[in-house]
């Protein structure tokens, strides 16, 4: 066993992904959907004050009646919200816990459970979503998978509307590890347990892994969470070669104007018009 946890432990590679059930291990997922479901608690979901400026803020951008994509939709606090706006709303999520929430307190909206990495639509929305900073926390090829399958999803001239993380948030970062005891479980494990945590940055201080190994009397987990920290520059690089056009800039996603400040940063992307 001690090889085993020497294996998990060590730095991991650019870019590796942890094979543990995050999403949907049974624990896992109750907490997360509890912190979701928080309203003062900025873990899994922005306070829920900061969602209402956030929809307040998008049914003033998005025209009335539009048809959205909520990405990472979750337990559908944005979505729910949405709909109730009058638009016409699909949230999309990878969690059954969350999705199975969201069905059952939202009759309005459409959800479905499916990793949005395997979106698979054609001109069908006018608007598509994904808040929280989820964009960054793809490794980087997933966000070309990610952006090939929202421009395609899209309506000629639709939008696609997301946060990221800037490079504010990791100037005074270094690598570091730590270590907790959780004799009556915790977050990751509803089991006594001895959480291990580790922080490392590549990229010249632009991506981070979030290292996580649990160890419990029987078993060992390991979880990598990535985070990738852009520039207004950085992040249009990466995003206009897809064929998108920059519609505007805020500092985050209730639409506040952009200062460069700000510990994030949101774009507005347009699909091009049909000549």
């Amino acid at each position: 066993m001690i090889n085993h946890l020497f294996s998990l432990a060590r730095q991991p590679a650019l870019w590796q992904r942890s094979v543990e059930p995050f999403w949907n291990d049974g624990h896992i997922s109750k907490q997360m959907l509890e912190a979701h479901l928080n309203p003062d608690w900025e873990a899994a979901s922005r306070r829920h004050s900061d969602i209402d400026c956030s929809v307040k803020w998008l049914s003033r951008l998005i025209p009335p009646g539009s048809r959205i994509l909520d990405l990472g939709c979750g337990p559908g606090l944005y979505t729910k919200r949405l709909s109730e706006q009058g638009y016409n709303v699909t949230g999309l999520d990878f969690s059954r816990r969350s999705i199975a929430y969201a069905q059952e307190h939202d009759t309005r909206s459409r959800y479905i459970y499916q990793n949005y990495l395997e979106l698979n639509y054609t001109e069908a929305f006018d608007s598509i979503t994904l808040i929280y900073c989820d964009y960054g926390a793809l490794t980087l090829s997933e966000r070309k998978t990610l952006l090939s399958k929202v421009y395609r999803a899209l309506k000629p001239g639709g939008l696609f509307i997301f946060d990221v993380f800037t490079q504010k948030t990791n100037w005074s970062k270094q690598d570091s590890t730590s270590w907790r005891v959780y004799p009556d479980g915790g977050f990751w494990n509803a089991e006594p347990h001895v959480c291990l945590e580790a922080s490392y940055f590549f990229e010249g201080h632009t991506v981070e892994a979030r290292q996580t190994v649990i160890l419990t009397d029987h078993e060992l987990h390991q979880y990598l969470i990535w985070n990738t920290v852009f520039t207004q520059e950085t992040l249009a690089d990466e995003v206009l070669l897809w064929g998108f056009q920059l519609d505007s800039v805020y500092n985050d996603s209730c639409g506040s104007p952009y200062t460069g400040g700000a510990d994030t940063l949101c774009f507005v992307l347009r699909k091009a018009q049909l000549a």
